[in-house]
């Protein structure tokens, strides 16, 4: 799974709303590193209940930028934007229940949250369901199930995706084995920059 950060857009538009003006100056505070600015800013959009301010939050106090370090609030703070349907802040929540970062350890509530984050649309919560029915990691093992996820995932251009979807293709599993598609999205990966792609390009 991946590593909780900070998503950090720096090319909004500042419109009329002063809720959305917010969000925009704590994301140029934070990419100056100025992280008390940054919570501060962020704060006043979320207590206008803006969904982008409360993910952007609960990660600085996830890292300790800005704030004192306390997963449990960022935990708070991540369920109530994912309380929304905000796919970032679903996916967050899916790797701290997995590792009882600020909240007990439920494995059956972290795959609750990928398969939400999945569903609304997160390529990583995509890509890591893939990863689960592939392996058999919580789940019974279905390698349909996995590239179907890993096309879904894909389409988004999550790089990763290509190569898994290139090995089920050469291996004939959950499909037809067929080494040429296998090879055209291994190839895929490698040109996109992915290592594992890079890798099975170079055997």
């Amino acid at each position: 799974m991946k590593n909780i950060s900070i998503l950090v857009f720096l090319n909004f538009l500042c419109f009329s709303s002063s809720a959305f003006c917010s969000v925009e100056d704590g994301l140029t505070a934070y990419s100056k590193k100025n992280y008390t600015l940054a919570v501060k800013e962020f704060e006043k959009s979320s207590d206008r209940g803006d969904v982008q301010a409360i993910h952007y939050l609960a990660s600085m106090y996830y890292q300790g930028y800005g704030v004192k370090k306390n997963l449990a609030k960022s935990a708070a703070l991540f369920t109530q934007s994912a309380n929304q349907n905000y796919a970032p802040s679903l996916s967050n929540l899916a790797v701290m229940y997995s590792k009882g970062e600020g909240v007990k350890r439920d494995m059956e509530k972290s795959w609750e949250y990928q398969i939400k984050a999945a569903q609304v649309g997160d390529a990583q919560s995509q890509f890591n369901l893939g990863q689960m029915y592939r392996k058999g990691e919580y789940v019974q093992q279905s390698f349909p199930k996995a590239l179907l996820w890993y096309l879904k995932s894909a389409e988004q251009f999550h790089t990763p995706a290509y190569n898994e979807i290139g090995l089920l293709y050469a291996q004939g599993l959950g499909i037809k084995k067929d080494f040429i598609i296998g090879y055209a999205w291994i190839y895929l990966a490698a040109e996109s920059g992915n290592s594992e792609g890079l890798c099975c390009i170079n055997m």
